[in-house]
């Protein structure tokens, strides 16, 4: 009987918190492509290590820009890279010599190297508005246009945008494409209701002086990812000008993991971080869903255990696919994605278990990224 009251005031939590979500999504501001004239210089920080394969689809996306040459520069940070991604940049710097392209070297002793190599950048920016995403990115060609008018228009500090897996049709891509979704679900939703607490690096704009106020990425610094959401999190906390880029139009294409092993180590990472999130948004949401997807599996073994009945274990999964559904329906809308939702159902399936042991995992096992192991 207690499991079962349980389970109601979980079930109940965690659909007050989908619920939000969906208000959220729906409140979010559309920004149109009517785009302001060109006021605001960029500085574009992009780390990189080993990515020889990814290089040239970013740096054609940049050379495809549509925003004036001289109003934007390129700092690429090499990360200690063993292929021959830095010849790849040298080429491309000599080929394009009407773009401000700089090429600077992290510290091989880097503790947190990303963190360590944007700081590099941020530190040389010539600029008043830094950007940075990834190596594995393949950027929209009016990128700049987007922050442009966002700042021109609401004098925004810190700016994130969206971010989607570019297309693949393997069951992997469409789960890990699914299940990123939802990640982006909570974006729209945070910035919808005006208390944003997750953004993505691949896609975020902010303001150097800003950067500097708080300090940027000097806590945290134990942890090799995270300089996206712990920079989030001291933004919000002085009540920084903030905003979201709610146009898919917007949207930075990024490479998923290729292996279900490299998702995994992903996902790992990604919740390592979530025990020094300070934003109160972050932890409910992290220990809601943690909670839901373990009661769905400890009931179903309960069932299986004939302790408790087959209906409570059904009743419970068919509440959260189905709400789950309509949050998911509403994000992939957003991004012109409906067709993901055809995997669904049967993503629906494995996703609990997923959830359950990459969170398990991020507690014990250490992970690897970008070739290096990181303990936790």
């Amino acid at each position: 009987m207690e499991i079962v009251i349980i389970a109601g005031l979980v079930t109940l939590l965690y659909c007050g918190l989908m619920i939000w979500f969906l208000i959220g999504i729906k409140q979010l501001k559309t920004i149109k492509d009517t785009f302001e004239k060109e006021e605001v210089k960029f500085s574009i920080c992009i780390p990189f290590r080993n990515e020889a394969e990814n290089l040239p689809s970013l740096l054609e996306s940049i050379r495809l820009l549509n925003y004036p040459c001289n109003f934007y520069e390129v700092l690429l940070i090499n990360d200690c890279s063993t292929d021959h991604s830095e010849q790849i940049v040298h080429d491309f710097i000599r080929e394009n010599n009407s773009l401000s392209i700089s090429l600077l070297q992290n510290n091989e002793k880097a503790t947190s190297p990303k963190k360590e190599a944007l700081l590099k950048a941020i530190l040389h920016a010539n600029y008043a508005y830094l950007i940075t995403t990834d190596a594995d990115c393949k950027l929209p060609k009016n990128w700049l246009q987007y922050f442009n008018t966002c700042i021109v228009k609401e004098k925004s500090e810190f700016i994130a945008g969206p971010v989607i897996y570019k297309a693949s049709s393997t069951f992997l891509n469409r789960f890990q494409s699914l299940d990123f979704l939802s990640l982006q679900a909570a974006t729209l939703a945070g910035f919808g209701n005006n208390h944003p607490f997750l953004c993505n690096g691949a896609n975020l704009c902010f303001q150097k002086k800003a950067f500097l106020n708080v300090n940027g990425y000097q806590e945290n610094t134990q942890i090799a990812s995270g300089d996206d959401i712990f920079l989030l999190e001291k933004m919000v906390k002085v009540k920084a000008k903030m905003q979201y880029v709610a146009n898919y139009k917007a949207s930075v294409k990024t490479l998923p993991p290729q292996s279900w092993r490299a998702l995994i180590q992903q996902r790992i990472r990604w919740a390592s971080k979530t025990s020094a999130y300070q934003n109160k948004h972050s932890r409910l949401t992290a220990i809601l869903v943690f909670l839901m997807n373990l009661l769905i599996l400890l009931m179903l073994v309960l069932a299986l255990a004939n302790i408790t009945s087959w209906q409570a274990f059904l009743v419970l999964f068919a509440i959260k696919l189905n709400i789950d559904f309509f949050v998911l329906h509403q994000t992939a809308r957003f991004y012109h994605q409906e067709e993901l939702m055809k995997s669904y159902v049967t993503v629906a399936f494995f996703h609990p278990l997923f959830i359950l042991m990459c969170c398990i995992l991020s507690f014990f096992k250490s992970y690897e990224w970008k070739g290096r192991s990181f303990k936790q």
